[in-house]
């Protein structure tokens, strides 16, 4: 009979193995920039394209799902700091992809809107999410509930010893 020990390193490599590929491929910005191409149809956002990291998009969606939004609710929503946001609004920005406005009252607070080019990108990434998370969800309905769960605690443990 093998080791007890033998058999949760075993596990413990296969866990950590296949966490780490899936740290890879969600941090793979060709799989997303790869699709994304093969579906816009403007030009401009072909060309656009690769100067925008994962985070621009994920900032655009955030901001096309909530229009009128400032900085500081984007960057509570991504858990990211102001300071990143500043610099990814500044970009998209400069590309046309959104617009900021201000209360002539309060110049100090900045509102983000989204231009017609920018929805389009947002709304196509939207998309490219979906088609994802519907493999995803394919594949959590060959599980029962019950397992599911335990990988779902596991995986919350997990996180919290890091």
């Amino acid at each position: 009979m093998p080791d007890m020990n033998d058999d949760l390193f075993q596990l413990k490599n296969r866990i950590e193995k296949s966490i780490y590929r899936i740290l890879i491929s969600e941090t793979d910005e060709d799989q997303d920039r790869l699709w994304l191409i093969e579906h816009i149809s403007d030009d401009r956002l072909k060309r656009l394209l690769p100067r925008l990291s994962v985070s621009s998009l994920h900032v655009l969606d955030v901001i096309n799902m909530h229009e009128g939004i400032k900085g500081a609710d984007i960057a509570r929503d991504m858990e990211i700091t102001k300071g990143a946001v500043s610099k990814i609004t500044r970009k998209l920005l400069d590309y046309d992809l959104i617009r900021k406005t201000q209360l002539p009252d309060n110049l100090k607070e900045i509102y983000f809107s989204m231009t017609p080019l920018g929805t389009e990108l947002a709304e196509l990434h939207r998309v490219f999410h979906q088609e994802k998370d519907q493999k995803v969800m394919e594949l959590l309905t060959s599980f029962d509930a019950a397992s599911l769960e335990i990988v779902a605690d596991f995986l919350e443990k997990l996180a919290r010893l890091r």
